[in-house]
C-alpha cells in the first residue's frame, strides 16, 4: 500500500477502507443498515471505534449500547464484539496492526433477519445514543 492508496475490502456488512496498516491501523468502515459484522474477538488487536455518521448497535461482551456521531467504543484484546447498522453508518477504526489470523469468529457477518432488525429499531432508534438494553 502506497501513501496514495486506500484498499477497499468488500464485506457482507459493507466495506472496509484501509487507510494504513503498519504498527498501527486506521480504517473507515462503511456499515449498511440492517447488516452486522460477525461476533468475533482478537487475541492481540486493540481497537477503538469512532462513529462519524449513522447509528450503530455495539455489543462488547455482555454490554450493549447505541453509538451515534461523535461517540466511541474501546474494545480490548479477547473481548467478543459485534456491530450492527441501525442506519447506514460510517465508523473510523483506530487499532493496533490488523492481522487476519488474529480474528476468531463465533457467528457470521451479514444481513440481520427482517423481523429481528425491526425489533432492534423499535428498541433502540429514537432513544438517546448510549442507551443500553
Amino acid at each position: 500500500m502506497t501513501d496514495d492508496d486506500i484498499e477497499i475490502h468488500p464485506k457482507a456488512w459493507g466495506e472496509e477502507h484501509w487507510i494504513v496498516n503498519k504498527e498501527y491501523c486506521g480504517k473507515k468502515l462503511v456499515l449498511k443498515a440492517g447488516h452486522r459484522c460477525s461476533v468475533h474477538y482478537h487475541k492481540i488487536k486493540d481497537e477503538v471505534f469512532y462513529v462519524t455518521s449513522g447509528l450503530v448497535l455495539m455489543e462488547v461482551g455482555d454490554s450493549v449500547r447505541v453509538l451515534g456521531p461523535g461517540m466511541k467504543q474501546h474494545v480490548k484484546p479477547n473481548e467478543r464484539h459485534r456491530f450492527t447498522g441501525l442506519e447506514n453508518s460510517e465508523i473510523i477504526e483506530f487499532s493496533s496492526t490488523h492481522a487476519e489470523d488474529d480474528s476468531y469468529r463465533d457467528a457470521l457477518s451479514g444481513a440481520v433477519p427482517p423481523e429481528e432488525f425491526e425489533e432492534l429499531r423499535r428498541r433502540y432508534v429514537g432513544k438517546a445514543p448510549g442507551v443500553a438494553k
